[in-house]
């Protein structure tokens, strides 16, 4: 079982998303049964990047993703290593409940809080300052920038129904995820690095 990302291609022009393609082509040699799960960013990068003003500063434009919560990937994930026949080989890209662009993710956590949350497109190089003044190390910052490129061209976008397929559930939608962590929006400070948010 083998967590990739969605932005895993030969192409990329991160350096952490070619690794990921790189370990794919390794285990598909593996001697046994290997199956890659892609999903798009986490809904938990919603948390991790949150530095408690209430903006989401990203350089994402108005493209769209559907945010995946990290218990619905665990599902499907449990799922495979349960029965894995079925799997081998496989490549699943996942996706959460709707597709949305920032400014309806905004909308959506605004509702969840019932206070007001605000997308603010920003470019490239803000983000990386923002991600430096995080302590963000110089190979995150790269992969970073990279795949912010990938989803305003729309890598990350797409849906489909592999989470209710193979793990049993529909996956939480946006006001669901943030409702479910609502503590932690209350009680937040800026916490940092984006550590495992599925970047």
């Amino acid at each position: 079982m083998n967590m990739s990302q969605i932005s895993a291609r030969r192409e990329t022009a991160s350096n952490a998303a070619r690794q990921h393609w790189v370990a794919e082509r390794l285990l598909d040699h593996f001697p046994a049964a290997v199956t890659h799960v892609r999903p798009t960013f986490f809904a938990e990068w919603l948390i991790n990047m949150w530095n408690g003003t209430g903006e989401l500063r990203f350089p994402f434009a108005n493209a769209r993703h559907a945010p995946i919560a990290a218990s619905d990937q665990a599902k499907v994930i449990a799922a495979i290593l349960e029965d894995p026949a079925p799997h081998a080989g496989k490549i699943y890209p996942l996706y959460g409940a709707v597709e949305l662009d920032h400014y309806e993710i905004a909308e959506a956590m605004s509702r969840a809080l019932g206070r007001k949350v605000t997308y603010v497109p920003i470019e490239l190089e803000e983000f990386s300052a923002i991600l430096e003044k995080r302590g963000a190390s110089p190979h995150l910052i790269q992969h970073l920038l990279a795949v912010a490129i990938d989803y305003r061209n729309g890598v990350f976008s797409g849906m489909n129904d592999l989470v209710k397929k193979i793990g049993g559930d529909d996956p939480l939608d946006v006001e669901s995820f943030v409702t479910q962590n609502r503590a932690f929006y209350d009680n937040c400070e800026d916490h940092g690095v984006p550590q495992g948010a599925g970047a």
